[in-house]
This record gives C-alpha cells, structure tokens and sequence, in this order.
C-alpha cells in the first residue's frame, strides 16, 4: 500500500465485515456523496479508485494534533493533583474497554482515556474519550487549572463524556465525537443525565445539549451505512460520483481539486460566476445543462421563471467562460455606464486595506486579529490583536492612523475588496462603544471605497469567480506567502494561538505566514485599483459626480431637516451627536474597569461585566438609532450579491411601472409623484416584505451610484409584489433596482428615564470593586440575584401541583425585587399572572401590564377581568387605528391617565415602555409592573420601566420566540429581559423563580416531541389533555417527507400535501381547528392561495409569529427550502429551536411536519448547522410516517 493510502486510511473494513469509523467519516457521509463513495470505494478496492484519488490527495495538517496531545497532557496533570491517583485514574490492562467498564463498575470519579466501543448494524466505533466524569462530579476551572469538585445531585453509578481540544471554540467534528460517547455510554447503561462537553484552549468548558449533537451523529451514521450497503461486488469507477452540485469548499474532503475536474470535465452549470441553484434548476429542466450550451443559447430558449435581465447576465458570463475554455486567455468586457468612471483618481496617500478575522475565538462576535495597509509607498504597516483588549486597541491605533492620513489629504481614499471591511470596523465601532461617529463618517463620506463593488459595476470576466484571486490574472500578481485563501488563514491563526497556549517554538514563523498572506491582500488590493484606473473611461465623471454630491446633501438638509425619518435629517445626524455626549459622559464610568485583572475572579468579573452593562445601557437607544441609519449607508451601496443575502433587502431588477406616468410633462423638477411597480421574484429569492410595510426604494443614478426614495409594499402575494415609491418628477424616470427595511419607531422619553436611573444606581453602588447592595429591582436583575422577600426564607414550593398559590404568596411578599415566571406552551402563564394580578388589586397594590405589542398587553387585560377585576379598575391607552370594543377604560393622554389614578388604589395599568416611561406615569409609582412576553422584552426596556415600579415580574419563555434588537451592543445588553435573568439555563432555576411544568394543552404524544426539543423532557401533559385525539389517526408528530429540488422560500410540492391534509381535518374538526404554519411568507402565500382555492378560506395561516399563543387541534408545519443549501437565512434559522418549538406546540393533538428528506444531509459547516440537523432529525425520530 502507498504512503497516501495509509494515511487515508480512517475508514477501515474488518475481517469480520464491520467497519470502522470517525468523525470525518460522518461528516462525509451526511452531506457530500461522492467523497464517502470514494472513501468506502477506495477501501474496497475497487479498480482505478486508489490511482486516481492519490492524485488529489491533500496533506493534512499534523501538527496540531501533536500540541493537542500535549495540552491533553497539562490538563491530566492538573486533574490528578486536584484530586490524587484514587479518584484519578487511567485504564491499564490490555484490554482497556473491560479495563474502562471495571474502572465505572468501581466509581472512579474521574477516568482519563478510557476505551468505549460501540457496535450499530455493520459499524462500529471506537473512541477514548479524554475524561469520563462520574455524574456527581463537576468540572471547574479555579485559578486557571482544571479541577473537578463533588456536587450534591448526580449519579454516582453513570458517567458523563468530556474531550480536551486545543482550539479556542468548539468545531463540528468535535460535537460529533462527544454525541458518539455518549451513545455509546448509553448503550452501556452507564450514561449520566448531565451534558456532555469540550475542554477548550482557552481554558473555558462548553457544554451541549444531546437532543442537539446526538440526533446527527445517529443520522450521519445511518447515511454511511446506507453507503456502504450500495456497495456490492459489481461496482465500477464509473458507477460512482466524482462532484458536488455545489461550488462551497468541502471541508472535510482529502481531494476537492477532484470534484472541480470533475466538474470541468462535464462542464457543470456550478461553474458559471453569480449563478444559483434554483436557476441551475430551471436551466436544468428546459434542457440547457452545460456552460456550453447556455453560451450558445437563444433569447427564446430562456425559461420563464428567469427574468430576462438575469438570463441576459448568466448567458454572458458563461460566453465570456466558455472562450476563455477555448483559448487559455482571460478576457472581460466593460459594461455600459461603468462605475470605473467615478472612481477616484490616484492619490500619493491612499492607503490599500484589508483584514483578518478569526470566527473562532471563544467570545461571541469572533476576533478581528488583523488591520492590515499597504501604502502607494510601498510600506505595509500592521495592527494586531490576540485577545479583546487588544483588539480593541488595535481599532483605535488603526482608525488614528487612517484618520490623520486622510485629514492630511483630501483626496486621499482607503481601498479595500469586498464588503467585510466595512461590516467589521462597524462592529468593532458597536462593540467596544468607541469610535462610532469617526466609523460613520469614513463609510458616509465616500472616503472607503470597495472594490468589489466597482469591479461588479464595472466589468464582467472569463474567470469562475470574482474573488481578487481570480482578478489577479489580469494584472500579472504573484503572491508571496504559503497562506492559500481566507479558510487557510482562519486555520493557521488557530494554529499561531495553539502554539502560543503551550509555548512551543515557531509562533512567529506561523504568524509571519498570516500577515505576508494578509500583505498579498493589499498589495493585490493595490494593483487591482491601478488596472481598474487604466481601463478606457477610469475617472472621467468623478468631478461630476463629486458635485452631484454636494448639490444633493445641500437639497436634503433643506428640504428634510424636519423630517425625522430621515437619514439625511437633522434628526439622524443630532441621534450621532447625542450618542458621542452620552459615551463622554459614561467615559467616567468606564474608567473604574481600567487594568481590571479579567479571569482572576470570576464573581469579581461578572461585577465588572454588569458594570458596564450599566454604562452601556445608557447608550443603547442611542446606538440603535445611529446603526439605523448607518444599515441604509451601507444597503444604499451595496451590490447585487450583497443584497441577495440580505434578508431584509430584496433586488427588484426588472420591475415593471404601474402607473401612468405622461401626465407630469413641464412640471416642477422637485414636485412629488408617487409610482406603483410590480415585481414577480425570481428563483432563490425569498422576501421579507409584509403588506403596508415601510421600505427604502433603491434606484441608480449612473456609473453604479445609488439613492433611495421612501415606498411601502401594498401587496405581497406568493411571488408577486406590488410597491409604491415616493419619488420627484427629477428622478422618476431611474427604475428600481432594490428595495429594503425601513422602520424607525422614536424612542421617546426612555433614554432620559435610563440615564437618571443608570446615574442613580452607580452612584449607590459606587464601585465595580464593591458587590452592590442596592434594594432595587433593576440591580437583582441584572446581577441575577434571587428574589429578595420579605419574610419568608426562601420561594414557597408548590404542593401537589399548585403553582398559583405558592406564585401569589411569593409575589406578595416581593421586597422590591424581581419574579421570574417561565411558561412554556399552554401551561397557563396568562392565566397565573392574572389571578396573581386580582389578588394584588384586592389588596389596593397599583399593578403596572408591559409588553412589546399591545395584543399581548390585552391578552393579559382580558384575563384580568376573566379573573374577577373590575373594569373601572383597569385602564389602557387604545392603539392607533384600534376600533374594537375594550372591556376597560380608555383614557385617550397620559394627563387623562395621570388624574385617573390619582383618585385610585388598587388598579391595572396596561401600556408599553413607552407609555411607563412618560412623565405623567411617574407621578404616582406602581407597587408591581408585570412584563409579559419577557423574553421578546429588551434587558434595556425592563431597566427603564423598572424605575417606575417596586417589583418586577417577568411572565414568558426563551425557549419560544426571542427579541429582536437592531444594532449589536456591548456589555450584553442586546439580551432580553427574560433571557439575561436565566443566563445559559433552558429551565429556571427554583431559586430564581417558577417553571411552569405541566401543559395543559398538548397530548402527551405531541408534548413528549417539544419537552424533549426544547425543556429537557421537564415538560409534562395534564391527565386531561389524554382527551385531545383526532379520530382516524394516534396522536402525536407525523412525518410527511415530500421529494423537492431547488425550492427555497416555497415549495409547490409541500403547499399540495398540505391542502390535502387539510382537507381531511377540516372535514372532521372544521377550520377553526387546523392552523398551518410556515418559515417564509412566499410559502404562507401560496399555501393561502391554493387553501382558499380549494375552499379552505377559514383555515387560519401564518409565521410563528403570528401564531405566538394560539392553539388548534392539528397544525400543519411546512419547511419549504428543498435542503440546506437552499434555505434563505441558513438552517439555523429554518431549524432554529424556538421556532420549532412554537410551531409543533401549538398543536393540542397532532402535528404534521412536510419537509424534503434533502433537509436532512448537511455538510455541518458550522456547529449551529450540526444543532439545526439534531433538531430535525431529533424529531422525525419521535414522529410516525405519514398514512
């Protein structure tokens, strides 16, 4: 056997028939076909497999593995000086699985490399997990070293997994290899109830929930079983798959340069630049399936689904392809109206620009580790950072550098390729709270200028891709580093920190491998500009445009300074202003967390984290103001692609006008006229658009120079939209070429309510040195403190099941603090809070209903009358435009409301943050404000209203729909209310408050599925939801697989299944008993269509979102997206467990759950893919096959 072959030797065929696997071999199997067909092949030995993958084969990387084994080593150490060679121990004999099974048998706390072996049909598996702690055994990091410390609960006999990696963030591979563990500690009867984890680099443990690794550990494995079972003595090369339909790097491939030959060989449609793959698809299905053949294509050959913009666009990539095929030179073309002709002319200090960032690093958001510049000069001058202190230094070093260079120099600019630069100095501006105005300015200046951008609105090439590798062959650059491209990059700085972590030799060789990588960047970045600059009409309408530019800022700030909404207004620019007062005037605040000595003490730190979570909630309205309209600078400019991922952005190309527009010949340039377009979507495109929704409607100026005028979608109906656009009679005749988001909501007196109070707090606190003493509800949220009471012990225990009485008791005797109640579905959390609500009313306490929405504000009201308060002792400020009858009063100002309550005791008050914030509210402060829906209520929110209140009680579920905020904040304050009280908990805690345990509305058939997705099977079915069943079926999930491709928003295929089941229970139950449900609104819409087609107009449909605490006895789940590389917004979104959670619980009886069995195969990019296939697979396990 040659060396190649032993080293691919991972998947192994036994005399005994079975084989053995690992994690890759997983990997794989679940989503790349042909690479485990090699891979099983090739161990078969099947003829002219071996020769010709040894052609392709890759060296991995070896290295790594080595400092892993001995970071292993450092962990063991310390483990067995904790704990001693007693509760310590490694398996000795020769056969170290009895050895293993011996050593648990004896109780053994802690076990180092131990020996599982698992057997599943013809597979087995063998592993040495790094640690198997016993179940009553807790691993912590104290002081820097791993110890391990007996707990009070857990199980003495049953053993949990733990591996030791060397990385700084858990990978997907490395989830896999836990989930086996611990299948195969359960296989064994020996498997604990706690989590399994990963010990990582950066000296932090990181835990999983099973239901989110197992579920795709066993279906991966079931998928490379299947392929070896293909196998028979028969098969041929030519038998097998030798690609991908699919152009994203296969990570977990020995030889992708295999499958692009491969691909070149049959001349795969994957190959053209821009392409998608519903395009593909139709392309496909009228009989155009090569490159070739689109090339040559006639205008009437084009299928109808594509538009005849894209069609045009495609057809001529893959012309200008398939010459380059044909004569081995590189060609472009330039485009009519390029943007080349207002790029800026060469300036002696431009400064070329690019960065790195390590996804990787084990606090949220990743690392920027990178700012690297090349100058005119020739001179690279690099920022570096290894930690968040540093990168933040580094920012600021790097945003001094760039702005006295250009103060110096007007016409200097900062060069850069692609749009990852721009989004990364915006986060970094948002996540150390500094240099944010300085970040507007440079991106709203037209100072950074993207590259990309101008080639893409410039030219097209003969190469398979834009990226600036592929560029580089029209201007002769050779790269000098060993780094091959961004993933190489990322691997390499995880293998720079590895190295560092254990102090080993060549550290500075590694990163000097990154920064020449990020040097070739640059300079590359650099000789792209001075090719584009040499293109015929480079510069030419620059001046032009420059004063287009002034003329029309000069117009805005005249004729829309009054107009808040604005992002040109005084308003937007006074919200920048603002937002820098606040940051000097909390610059105090941070000072007191200069040279904080961070992972000393981690109580010490979590004070630290909380006060600056107080000094940037002070600035959070602020932020999210200022990031508004920073996101419409950068869609404003953005380019096709970069708006094709947006899920709040939608390409219009090709919209057609609705209105008439000959009536408006000699009037005034400046005069209003609003339009109306139609636009049918295009394949792959999923819109985000509601009917009335606000948008900004984008349009081109020329040379690729964008503005925007406000519209509003006024129909959306499957995969037609119909928009209006409030344009001017100078600039109507520039068609749509995008739309986005647009929604802006003032935030009223909320950041002067926030401010007193944050001031007022830190005043009493004093110093982060200090644990707080305050008695106040904001600071034992915050801080997560339990809830402070006044005279009993402790939180009174339920007994038998009584939740509300102990609730009521324990409310009562709040001692300005805070409750947290967590209802999961259908347990009654409505129905607690408002019987808790009368108690406290009879009492003459002042109760205080907040939400986000007023229907969830009046949800809780209406029960509050359910429960007994009287109407005249209940009072809400009615909705704009809400006709319908209330069971309350309905004071009409907050004065009015102001003079009611001083006349009352004992009374409920319903409005939202913004109604509690309001002057007139504090006048007279509530005893309790209940906040329902807590977890969709921002942390900020919950502070501001909690100055006007005593207590506080949270009523909701993070497990069930979450907020949303608009910008990325620091100090956690992004978190909701809810969400930051729990921390990492899926249940509360019994110290902090009340799990509502106990559903009253789900089967236990359709309940076991939810309680073991989302509350760790704590969830359980009232005895009298045995009585909801559907004659003719057994409760519970049913699995309805329906085979579809290239679908990604909608799915014709799964809209059919759907009227059809609903059909069949709408005739036994009756509409108002069947709900369906769906991720995307292009799905809603077709499905709502074909329902009402088939006289189903009474069956109610919808998002989760619209369907947050309704019922029925059978819901209808339809996924859409035909696999995972089709889902819009990725997996984790389509999957994500929340959404799931409130679409399956919604269902008292059965749920139906349509999806495409191609869902289910994933490549695990990313361990939030890994999780999203658990989810799905975890519950297709519980759910019977359809009829």
């Amino acid at each position: 056997m040659s060396v190649a072959g032993a080293r691919l030797r991972a998947m192994k065929k036994h005399d005994s028939g079975l084989w053995s696997f690992n994690t890759r071999d997983l990997m794989r199997s679940s989503g790349c076909q042909h690479c485990a067909q090699l891979a099983i092949a090739r161990e078969l030995n099947v003829p002219g497999v071996r020769d010709l993958v040894e052609q392709y084969f890759v060296e991995p990387e070896s290295l790594a593995i080595t400092y892993g084994m001995a970071y292993e080593e450092a962990l063991e150490q310390e483990l067995l000086e904790h704990l001693g060679p007693e509760n310590f121990q490694r398996p000795s004999e020769k056969d170290t699985f009895d050895a293993t099974v011996s050593l648990m048998r004896e109780k053994v706390p802690v076990i180092y490399q131990g020996y599982l072996k698992h057997q599943v049909g013809n597979l087995t598996f063998n592993g040495k997990p790094d640690f198997l702690v016993r179940g009553d055994y807790q691993l912590e990091f104290i002081d820097g070293k791993l110890t391990a410390n007996q707990v009070a609960e857990g199980e003495q006999d049953k053993y949990v997994a733990w591996d030791a990696k060397l990385a700084s963030k858990a990978k997907p591979n490395y989830l896999l290899q836990i989930a086996l563990y611990a299948d195969a500690l359960l296989a064994l009867g020996m498997k604990s109830d706690g989590e399994p984890g990963i010990i990582l680099g950066s000296r932090e443990l990181e835990t999983f929930e099973e239901s989110e690794i197992v579920p795709a550990m066993k279906l991966a494995r079931k998928e490379l079983e299947q392929a070896i079972s293909s196998f028979s003595e028969g098969t041929k090369l030519s038998d097998l798959t030798l690609y991908c339909d699919s152009k994203d790097s296969c990570t977990v491939c020995e030889y992708p340069a295999l499958c692009e030959q491969a691909r070149f060989d049959v001349d795969h449609l994957v190959q053209i630049a821009g392409i998608n793959r519903s395009q593909i698809e139709k392309l496909t299905a009228s009989g155009i399936t090569t490159m070739a053949k689109l090339a040559t294509a006639s205008d009437q050959s084009r299928p109808s689904e594509i538009t005849v913009s894209s069609f045009e666009k495609i057809r001529l990539q893959a012309k200008l392809q398939t010459d380059f095929r044909k004569t081995d030179e590189v060609s472009y073309i330039v485009l009519p109206d390029p943007e080349i002709a207002v790029l800026p002319p060469a300036s002696e200090n431009d400064v070329f620009f690019d960065m790195e960032g390590f996804p990787y690093y084990p606090e949220k958001g990743g690392l920027e580790y990178l700012f690297g510049n090349t100058l005119r000069s020739g001179k690279f001058v690099a920022f570096f950072a290894h930690d968040r202190n540093q990168e933040k230094q580094a920012f600021i070093d790097f945003m001094e550098f760039l702005t006295k260079r250009l103060e110096q120099d007007k016409t200097a600019h900062v060069y850069h390729y692609a749009s990852y630069e721009v989004t990364a100095l915006n986060r970094l501006a948002a996540r150390h709270g500094v240099l944010e105005q300085e970040v507007a300015e440079l991106v709203s200046s037209g100072r950074m200028v993207d590259l990309y951008k101008v080639v893409k609105g410039s030219i097209m090439v003969s190469q398979p891709s834009y990226s600036i590798k592929k560029l580089e062959a029209f201007y002769d650059f050779e790269r000098k580093s060993k780094v091959l491209d961004a993933g190489s990059s990322i691997d390499e700085y995880d293998f720079y920190r590895q190295q560092v972590e254990l102090g080993e030799e060549g550290s500075a060789e590694t990163l000097k491998q990154i920064t020449d990588y990020n040097e070739d960047d640059c300079v590359s970045t650099m000789a792209l500009y001075n090719w584009l600059s040499s293109l015929p009409g480079a510069h030419l309408r620059y001046q032009e445009f420059e004063r287009a530019k002034d003329i029309k800022k000069a117009r805005e700030a005249r004729s829309q300074a009054d107009r808040e909404d604005s992002p040109e207004s005084a308003r937007a620019r006074k919200a920048e202003l603002e937002l820098e007062r606040l940051k000097k005037k909390t610059a105090l605040m941070q000072k007191a967390l200069d040279g904080w000595a961070w992972g000393k003490n981690s109580q010490a730190d979590y004070r630290a984290k909380i006060w600056l979570a107080l000094t940037h909630t002070m600035l959070y309205y602020n932020r999210e103001d200022v990031i508004r309209w920073r996101d419409w600078a950068i869609r404003k400019d953005a380019t096709f692609d970069q708006l094709h991922r947006d899920r709040k952005a939608l390409v219009v190309l090709g919209c057609t006008t609705e209105s008439n527009t000959d009536d408006f010949f000699g009037v005034d340039p400046e005069t209003k006229v609003k339009l109306v377009y139609r636009y049918v979507l295009e394949p792959g495109q999923t819109s985000f658009l509601k009917k009335d929704q606000k948008i900004f409607v984008r349009y081109s100026l020329g040379a690729n120079q964008q503005d925007t005028d406000y519209g509003k979608a006024i129909s959306v109906s499957g995969n037609e939209l119909i928009f209006e656009r409030d344009a001017r009679y100078a600039n109507m005749s520039l068609e749509p070429n995008a739309i986005f988001e647009y929604e802006w909501v003032p935030p009223g007196q909320k950041p002067e309510v926030v401010g007193d109070l944050v001031q007022k707090l830190v005043s009493l606190w004093g110093s982060p040195h200090e644990t707080p003493n305050i008695k106040h509800p904001a600071m034992d949220l915050l801080m997560r403190n339990a809830p402070r009471l006044k005279s009993l012990p402790a939180l009174p225990l339920p007994e038998q099941g009584d939740n509300l009485s102990a609730i009521t008791e324990a409310v009562l005797d709040l001692d300005t603090s805070v409750l947290a109640i967590q209802g999961p579905p259908g347990s009654g959390k409505t129905y607690v809070g408002s019987r808790v609500i009368k108690e406290l009313v009879d009492k003459g306490m002042k109760v205080g209903v907040v939400a986000n929405s007023h229907s969830a504000i009046e949800n809780l009201m209406w029960a509050c009358l359910e429960a007994g308060v009287a109407p005249d002792d209940m009072a809400k400020k009615t909705q704009a435009g809400d006709k319908g009858a209330k069971g309350w009063l309905t004071p009409t100002t907050n004065k009015a409301f102001g003079s009611w309550r001083a006349g009352n005791s004992g009374y409920v008050v319903g409005g939202t943050s913004w109604n509690f914030c309001a002057k007139e509210f504090f006048e007279d402060k509530f005893d309790y404000i209940f906040i329902d829906e807590a977890a969709q209520f921002s942390l900020v929110d919950a502070i501001a209203v909690s100055a006007n209140a005593s207590n506080l009680v949270f009523l909701g579920d993070p497990r069930q729909l979450t907020q949303v905020v608009q910008a990325i904040h620091p100090g956690g304050v992004d978190n909701s209310a809810l969400g930051h009280y729990m921390g990492d908990a899926a249940i509360l805690e019994p110290e902090s408050g009340y799990f509502l345990e106990v559903t009253r509305r789900m089967h236990p058939a359709i309940n076991a599925p939810v309680s073991n997705l989302s509350y760790q099977n704590k969830l359980r079915s009232h005895p009298e939801t045995n009585g909801n069943v559907v004659s003719g079926i057994g409760p519970g999930l049913i699995a309805v697989a329906i085979e579809h491709k290239a679908n990604s928003s909608s799915s014709i295929e799964e809209a059919e299944a759907v009227v059809e089941i609903a059909k069949t229970q709408v005739a036994k139950l009756g509409p108002s008993e069947v709900l369906v449900v769906a991720p995307y609104n292009a799905q809603v819409d077709l499905i709502r269509t074909m329902l009402d087609g088939a006289g189903l107009r009474d069956v109610a449909v919808g998002t989760v979102d619209k369907f947050q605490g309704r019922e029925a006895m059978v819901v209808i789940v339809s996924l859409a997206a035909s696999s995972a590389l089709d889902a819009p917004r990725g997996l984790d979104f389509l999957l994500d467990r929340n959404r799931l959670n409130v679409a399956i619980s919604r269902a008292k009886a059965n749920c139906y759950l349509v999806y495409s069995p191609s869902l289910t195969k994933s490549r695990f990019r990313d361990i939030e893919e890994l999780k999203a296939i658990s989810r799905l697979n975890g519950l297709l396990e519980q759910a019977s096959p359809a009829a």
